[in-house]
């Protein structure tokens, strides 16, 4: 008789069963066990809020003909959007209060948009539908027995283990246990985003070059 044994990545966790047997073991309290569960998706809660990376984008295409668009469930921020055509045509973002001093409400081509609640609304509104290519942050997706990956758990697991510490030693008021979580998971929050802008603009800073002067024959 075969037994299947369950691969685990070298250098990660594995999925959300083993993250919760790991989180259980560092705690080393049955009855604490039961609230594993709810300390992950406080966390999970949390760095929707707090990490903005490279893995959390993501490129759509969205044709919009009215003024308001209902903005998908796993929307958290917007990066950019612009119209597609050529040239290109970016949408700058706007305050509400500020609509009325620049556009009547005539449609016409949008020319910026501004956020309110779950929905995206264009100024002018489009007079027509219109293709838009947008690249915003996604919704970490949470964990759970039928969905037990996520890319935080396969490249930043840590997150998840001082996260759920950090919420099991506030739960039982243990305040050495919930300073020495919350400093392994605040560290790993500012590592996570640090190394996100570095993929994104490179390893190095950016030094500015030195000027030359350029001489012109007449």
């Amino acid at each position: 008789m075969a037994v299947s044994i369950p691969y685990i990545e070298p250098g990660t966790i594995g999925d959300y069963v083993s993250l919760r047997d790991l989180v259980a073991a560092y705690m080393d309290r049955d009855d604490l066990e039961a609230m594993i569960p709810n300390f992950i998706a406080i966390i999970e809660a949390e760095l929707n809020r707090r990490l903005r990376t490279v893995n959390q984008e993501f490129k759509d295409i969205w044709v919009i003909s009215d003024e308001a668009y209902s903005l998908p469930s796993d929307f958290r921020k917007l990066r950019k959007i612009h119209i597609e055509g050529n040239p290109d045509r970016p949408l700058a973002e706007m305050s509400p209060t500020a609509v009325p001093n620049l556009y009547s409400g005539e449609a016409g081509i949008p020319q910026g948009y501004w956020l309110e609640g779950r929905v995206l609304s264009l100024a002018p509104p489009p007079n027509e539908a219109t293709t838009f290519r947008v690249t915003y942050f996604q919704r970490i997706p949470p964990l759970t027995l039928s969905e037990p990956y996520n890319w935080v758990i396969r490249e930043q697991p840590d997150l998840y283990v001082w996260g759920a510490l950090r919420e099991a030693a506030a739960y039982i008021r243990d305040p050495d246990g919930l300073n020495y979580a919350s400093g392994r998971f605040e560290s790993a929050v500012e590592q996570t985003n640090l190394e996100s802008r570095r993929d994104r603009w490179g390893g190095g800073p950016l030094v500015p070059s030195a000027l030359k002067q350029v001489r012109v024959k007449c």
